[in-house]
């Protein structure tokens, strides 16, 4: 309040202060908006090689070979990898190496490609259905539960399931578990990064309930197998980026050779 007779005191009036009305360095808006359109070409990219890997695996043929005579029977069930998808023939997936080492094996594929864990028990349903019975079942499954993010939970409770059902269809099971997917040359950073920890994830979970239920599992995303992928990433990965080739194949097999005891199936080993 003023003093009677003093004269009234004013003030000057505060600089208007208008963030949008000073100049920004040039920086502050190209940065963020080249980081944008890189994360929007890095998207893009991503889901072309998504479409591309399922118009690569749709093409896939699964090997089979029928015996009507006594011999070895084995089942090949699960997803793209039992199929064979990449392999340049069907010879050449680990279905067709089997076959061709063990000549007289009735070799049975029931694979489908983006089968994850509760799809391939629908494939053991449907064997135990027709009444079949197996000396042994190759099981590749995995793979879909990682990319596709199956939750945890759930993905231990199909474990669970396929592993019991498939121990009354089979007398002994080998899983050929799914790599480190992170390393796949069709995910990048930052893709690459949740989906290796999505495929640790997964293996904890496979490794666990495969010891429960006396399955023997084959960890391709150990240090060792992923060490080989990795080393040789352009000749393990076929041309969609994603699925296994010839080449890694042939090393699956070779692992899945030295995983199980095969000299019950004799001299049919060659």
């Amino acid at each position: 309040m003023c003093e009677a007779g003093a004269e009234p005191v004013t003030f000057a009036p505060m600089p208007s202060f208008v963030p949008s009305a000073l100049p920004l360095p040039k920086t502050l808006v190209l940065v963020p908006l080249l980081l944008g359109c890189g994360a929007l070409v890095q998207v893009a990219a991503f889901w072309r090689g998504i479409q591309r890997a399922r118009t690569f695996a749709a093409q896939g043929r699964r090997f089979e070979r029928r015996r009507s005579e006594q011999g070895p029977r084995i089942l090949i069930l699960g997803d793209s990898t039992g199929v064979g998808v990449g392999a340049s023939r069907p010879e050449e997936s680990i279905a067709g190496l089997l076959a061709a080492d063990f000549p007289d094996a009735d070799v049975v594929n029931v694979s489908e490609s983006g089968a994850k864990v509760a799809d391939t028990l629908a494939q053991v349903r449907a064997c135990a259905a027709q009444g079949l019975r197996f000396d042994l079942a190759l099981l590749h499954v995995g793979g879909n539960d990682v990319v596709r993010a199956t939750a945890p939970a759930k993905l231990a409770d199909d474990c669970e399931h396929l592993l019991e059902e498939l121990g009354r269809l089979a007398d002994r099971s080998l899983w050929l578990g799914p790599p480190n997917l992170g390393i796949a040359p069709l995910f990048q950073p930052p893709f690459s990064w949740v989906v290796a920890a999505r495929s640790r994830a997964a293996t904890t979970i496979f490794v666990d309930c495969a010891a429960r239920h006396g399955v023997t599992f084959v960890n391709f995303s150990s240090p060792e197998h992923e060490a080989e992928f990795v080393r040789a990433r352009a000749e393990h990965f076929a041309a969609d980026r994603f699925h296994p080739s010839s080449s890694s194949y042939r090393y699956g097999w070779s692992v899945a050779r030295r995983a199980v005891d095969f000299s019950a199936f004799g001299a049919k080993a060659t």
